[in-house]
């Protein structure tokens, strides 16, 4: 992949990421612009739009970065709803106190305006916000998706099996690569890194593609990034894994699955 076609992905991704936070936040302005001038409080629209949309950021990416991949895609549906109820009401928790010193109520519906009696339907008004946010982002997210298909795809044709070696399509150099000699593997977006006992080849393709396509060679995800030879692992000090020259980190998530391969029940 050339250096431009990287520039133009990394930019179409950025493009997306700007968008959503500019739809997001013309339809924030609006709505806290409908009530305070509701509510005739123009003086402090800056101030509250601002600390809001802080507050709204860090609940959605808490949402999108944590407890879905952790708890809502694994299935832990059990721990993802009080946590994802948690954040809501510490979210509108922070929205009623600020509103209470700029204001000295809380800007909700029209009859509600003390701590507890808003906390409902700013809650509500909140769970819609974040359904908004994370529908629309993680469609963004699937769109930017498919502009890496292609490159697992190279990944693919680029790999040939011939017993336990494999064809590594390296930039314009094809690499035989004893399949028992892969240490681990590492991957950087686009890209994927497959070490060896004395080498280290740079292929296209994500760390997903890579796992896939070394089937024949017992591999285990430690890491978002990293992808071991689960008879390299030999020794592990704290949550390192340590290969001669490399020290691995061992994700928080995929610690008791490595563990469960090391010692089978």
């Amino acid at each position: 992949m050339s250096a431009t076609f990287r520039s133009k992905l990394l930019s179409r991704t950025q493009l997306l990421h700007l968008l959503f936070w500019t739809v997001i936040t013309l339809i924030f302005i609006y709505d806290r612009r409908y009530l305070i001038m509701k509510f005739r409080l123009p003086e402090h629209f800056i101030a509250c739009v601002v600390v809001r949309m802080g507050l709204l950021i860090s609940l959605v990416y808490f949402h999108l970065n944590v407890l879905v991949p952790r708890y809502f895609q694994t299935r832990k549906y059990g721990l993802y709803t009080p946590l994802l109820l948690l954040s809501l009401g510490i979210y509108v928790s922070l929205q009623n106190a600020y509103d209470i010193y700029l204001y000295g109520f809380v800007i909700g519906d029209v009859r509600s305006r003390d701590f507890w009696s808003a906390f409902p339907y700013n809650f509500f008004t909140t769970l819609w916000y974040l359904a908004l946010t994370a529908g629309l982002k993680l469609s963004l997210d699937r769109y930017g998706e498919k502009g890496k298909t292609s490159q697992d795809v190279e990944l693919s044709a680029g790999l040939h099996s011939v017993d336990r070696q494999v064809m590594l399509k390296s930039g314009t150099k094809q690499v035989r690569v004893d399949l028992d000699s892969v240490t681990h593997v590492k991957g950087l977006k686009d890209y994927s890194i497959v070490y060896t006992e004395d080498d280290q080849v740079i292929v296209k393709g994500s760390l997903k593609s890579a796992e896939q396509l070394l089937g024949l060679k017992k591999l285990v995800r430690v890491h978002k990034s990293y992808l071991v030879a689960l008879d390299r692992i030999k020794t592990i000090e704290g949550n390192q894994i340590i290969l001669d020259q490399h020290s691995i980190p061992i994700g928080r998530s995929y610690k008791k699955e490595l563990f469960q391969h090391l010692v089978p029940s």
